[in-house]
């Protein structure tokens, strides 16, 4: 920006950089502040590196020579020329001063991708674990860019380094960090129908050796000839006691671990894990034997999994020693057996599919009494979380696949939970996690993920530096409008850790209790002035997008709430004006092409004809009202406004 007398004038480079002038200009007129000379990201971010004393210019990296190392190294150089213009060489000789030196060494204290560093006269030396070779080195480098040129999330995908006129880093000086968990995976695909927001927001972070299950019996075909459903196991599971079934099974998983290894899967560095888990169903055997060790191990079916789990790993071990064999306790095996123990082979992934998404998973929030909570199928969060502290209790290896699902316009925070999640799992032993979490536009996902991916580092942040990283998150996203965009969330978490438990399955229905009409009834003035005046305060399109994603959902649930009572009440002046509210939202969306009855948007089951049916409705309705004799379905949702009238004409037409 350049202040020439009377005149101001805008350069860019591109588009986007003049979108980001543009707003710069007019929120300072806006405020009444002169506008003045700007430079923003000029040239380089970093205008010096040091290392020891010398300009990083003068060094060379050198790198072991395996099939990952060097690749990281290069990026590595890659990220150097970004941030200052330097250009390093990557080499595989032993290394010549003055040098920035990547080896692996072999030390449990570093976990699996966990790294130190140090500098001395000579140069930098980074030490990655070698717990996890194929991204040990990526992320050793990548985080020490984040930690030492402060390149913010840069090991999330972001992008977005701290300019500086200098980084000099001292001879004497070191660092290095652990990773918590073993494994993590934290991704978010927010979408919604066609590709208008397809890649607002896509992130993807993996890390660590092993894998979450994922339903390894079904998507691999496993003995898939003596499953009853097509495809194999999608429907039934198998007699995990059957001896027929033992043969086959371990026939079946020879065949696959001699395919990846004849491509070229090396055992025991990219290749370390075979996914044998159930299929996604609650179909269990029901023949004598199962039936009594179901009774015998204290009314779980995980006694018959684990016991075929323990037989197949260990006929298999003695031919491809190393390899390790993942099994769920899900749909039926959640809870733990009574004596039956996995060897060392197996691996759990424990998978939170009756939670409470309300409150933080230890369950200490939850009340347990509303409606929708007694539609889970063992019991909620609390007795969920017991099972996996007896899991982690019985094995060393045990994951967790938890929910933190979404609803279109009526997404709901998980901000205020994840810490709280997250320290749980650490603090009962749980080796690595996945979150499933299919975001939508109008979610605060990125924030939680972006959380959650710091977290993975330092679990034991201070309640300081977690406020800290959660400021400059929201800023990354929401610019100058993060103080309001924190104030909006601090808000929604409130009335969603004081309201109801909610089924971490009860989206794809236009309402829930999740709303927790009282507050959002209290506080919608106050929410809604809030979203209002961040809109204009975003720095660039993209922050402004956001903001008018959460502008929508603030004003779906604060019409969802506000609309009933103040219609009984006859109160003319607010139905109008929360009628002008709910207009809104069509017309900001459709800025972006998006009609707000697509999918993502708000679920038209109970309209479109396409989709709609009668007897399912008839079944929910009989299930919220609890009529006796009634078995709850497996989505159990609450009845839309004018369900009753609804299915009482279906009952009628059907009875006359």
């Amino acid at each position: 920006i350049r202040a020439i007398g009377d005149e101001v004038a805008l350069f860019a480079n591109d588009p986007d950089g003049l979108d980001r002038a543009v707003r710069k200009y007019a929120k300072t007129v806006e405020s009444g502040a002169v506008v003045t000379d700007v430079t923003y990201h000029e040239g380089y971010r970093v205008k010096a590196v040091k290392l020891a004393g010398r300009d990083i210019g003068e060094y060379t990296i050198y790198c072991e020579n395996d099939e990952y190392m060097p690749a990281a190294a290069e990026e590595f150089a890659g990220r150097i020329k970004e941030a200052c213009g330097a250009e390093l060489a990557v080499v595989t000789d032993e290394p010549s001063a003055p040098y920035i030196a990547i080896r692996y060494v072999h030390d449990d204290a570093l976990e699996t991708v966990g790294y130190r560093w140090s500098v001395d006269e000579d140069g930098l030396t980074v030490e990655c674990s070698d717990g996890y070779k194929p991204t040990s080195a990526h992320f050793a480098l990548t985080r020490f860019l984040v930690k030492r040129f402060d390149w913010f999330a840069l090991d999330f995908g972001n992008d977005d380094l701290t300019p500086a006129d200098l980084i000099s880093i001292e001879a004497g000086e070191s660092g290095g960090e652990e990773n918590d968990f073993d494994f993590a995976d934290v991704y978010g695909d927010q979408y919604v129908k066609g590709d208008v927001f397809e890649h607002l927001d896509y992130y993807l972070s993996t890390m660590g050796p092993l894998h979450h299950c994922c339903h390894g019996m079904q998507g691999n075909q496993f003995a898939g000839e003596l499953s009853n459903s097509t495809p194999a196991w999608a429907g039934d599971q198998p007699c995990y006691l059957s001896d027929e079934f033992l043969e086959r099974s371990i026939e079946d998983i020879r065949e696959f671990i001699k395919q990846r290894v004849g491509a070229g899967a090396h055992i025991g560095e990219d290749f370390r894990f075979v996914d044998v888990a159930a299929g996604d169903n609650a179909g269990w055997c029901q023949c004598r034997d199962c039936r009594r060790m179901y009774r015998e191990e204290g009314g779980t079916e995980a006694g018959a999994v684990v016991t075929w789990a323990n037989n197949m790993s260990e006929t298999l071990n003695k031919e491809f020693p190393g390899l390790l064999y993942g099994i769920f306790a899900y749909a039926g095996t959640n809870k733990p057996p009574k004596t039956v123990r996995p060897n060392e082979h197996i691996h759990i992934t424990f998978c939170y599919d009756s939670s409470c998404d309300a409150h933080s998973l230890d369950g200490k929030d939850c009340t347990g009494e509303e409606p929708l909570f007694n539609s889970f199928r063992y019991g909620g969060s609390k007795i969920m979380t017991s099972w996996l502290r007896e899991w982690c209790e019985i094995s060393p290896n045990v994951y967790v696949w938890f929910y933190y699902m979404t609803n279109g316009l009526l997404t709901m925070p998980f901000v205020g939970k994840v810490r709280d999640d997250l320290r749980l799992f650490n603090e009962i032993g749980v080796r690595g996690f996945m979150c499933e979490a299919e975001d939508v536009p109008y979610s605060t996902g990125k924030v939680t993920k972006m959380l959650m991916s710091a977290l993975l580092w330092d679990i034991d942040m201070s309640d300081e530096e977690y406020d800290a990283y959660y400021d400059r998150v929201l800023y990354e996203l929401y610019g100058d409008a993060a103080p309001a965009v924190k104030t909006y969330i601090d808000y929604i978490c409130s009335i969603q850790k004081n309201g109801p438990c909610v089924s971490c399955w009860f989206w794809g229905f236009a309402i829930s209790p999740s709303l927790n009409e009282p507050l959002w009834v209290e506080h919608f003035d106050r929410l809604f002035e809030i979203v209002e005046g961040a809109r204009s305060l975003a720095n660039d399109a993209a922050q402004e997008r956001r903001l008018i994603n959460y502008s929508c959902e603030c004003i779906y649930k604060g019409t969802m709430a506000s609309y009933f009572p103040a219609y009984n009440a006859g109160d003319d002046e607010r139905v109008a004006e929360l009628c002008r509210r709910y207009a809104l939202i069509n017309e900001r969306l459709s800025r972006y092409g998006i009609d707000m009855t697509v999918q993502n948007a708000v679920d038209t089951h109970w309209s479109d004809e396409h989709n709609y049916d009668p007897d399912l409705e008839v079944q929910i309705w009989r299930s919220w009202t609890k009529e006796p004799g009634y078995v709850t379905p497996w989505y159990d949702v609450p009845p839309t406004r004018d369900m009753p009238e609804r299915v009482a004409a279906i009952l009628a037409e059907r009875e006359g």
